[in-house]
Order: C-alpha cells, then structure tokens, then sequence
C-alpha cells in the first residue's frame, strides 16, 4: 500500500507528530523495520533517498547495483514496511523516504556502523565528495560547510560562538537537539 502523492510535494508536517506519538503509545517491532534496512541493497536505496528528492526505479537501481527486476522486489518490501512511499507522476513512479523521521534514524545508525570498504573508484569519488561537501534535509555539512561557516563568521555576515549552549547566558535561546523536547517557558 502506497502513499500516492507528487514527487514535487514535502512531508505533511503533522504527520511525522502523529506517527510518533501512536508508536509512543505501543510496542514496536524494531526488529522488523531493521531487517529491512540490514539488507546492503535496501540500505544503498535507503541512503540515497535521504536527501529528500523522489527518485525512479532506474536510479535507485543504478545506486544499489542491481538490476530492474531485483530493485522492483526491494522497493516493494521498503513500501510494505512504510520505510517509502510510492509518487506517480504520469506513467512513471517515483519513490521517497515515507519522512525526514527515516533519514534521522539512518543517520543514527550512521554514527555507530564501521565504514564500508571502497572497492571501487565510484565508491571513492562518492566517499570523497560526501568528506568535502555533504546535505542532510536542512544544513550544508562537510569541510565545505564549515569552510562556509568560518568564512560567513570571519566576515561578520553571521555571529556565532562555540556551539555549546550556556543558559545562564541565553536570551531567547533553548536547548533542543535530538532526543530533548524544547521546554516551552
């Protein structure tokens, strides 16, 4: 069962809230949704969905190196398991991470998976321009993002600080990051 939608159009913003706050309220099969993503062509297709854009069959085929027939049978399974979402447009369909909630839980396991070894120079010239210049969803990252970052600082066009957040020091500021709901006072 798919969520038919153009590829054009974003997440709808509540429901990401509603989807969290169901699973909140019950069990979860963790060990399900993981086995999806355990498989090595099911997570290339993950991955290179997590930028945003809806992206045909071909491509996702091309991005897992395996052929029409076997990314049919993956992308089926992500579908049913609500991993992504399938986008008609005209005669073609185009697929999607289901939310930015997918993205943020690949990049989690991200931070504690051993790198994949480079086999090829595709997966060099990847690696290297993931190093230099890398987009999650809303921020520019990478030694070109920082390199940005610097530069917008040094050119007093942006002010900054260390990124650690002192209260006792803060306005309007709160704290927020993954995991830690704002407090609303």
């Amino acid at each position: 069962m798919s969520d038919e939608t153009t590829p054009s159009a974003g997440w709808r913003a509540d429901s990401a809230a509603d989807r969290t706050a169901d699973r909140l309220n019950r069990q979860t099969d963790i060990a399900r949704t993981a086995a999806l993503i355990a498989d090595p062509s099911r997570a290339r297709i993950l991955k290179a969905l997590c930028d945003g854009r809806a992206l045909p069959a071909g491509a996702l085929a091309t991005e897992a190196g395996v052929g029409a027939s076997t990314v049919s049978a993956h992308l089926a399974k992500l579908v049913e398991g609500g991993l992504i979402t399938a986008v008609r447009e005209g005669r073609h369909r185009f697929y999607r991470l289901r939310g930015p909630e997918i993205s943020t839980a690949l990049e989690a396991l991200a931070l504690i998976a051993p790198p994949l070894p480079i086999t090829s120079l595709r997966e060099s010239g990847v690696t290297n321009a993931l190093y230099r210049s890398r987009t999650c969803y809303d921020h520019l990252a990478g030694r070109l993002g920082v390199a940005l970052l610097r530069a917008l600082l040094d050119g007093d066009i942006l002010t900054g600080h260390d990124g650690i957040h002192r209260p006792e020091r803060a306005v309007r500021d709160r704290p927020s990051a993954y995991g830690q709901t704002p407090s609303t006072g």
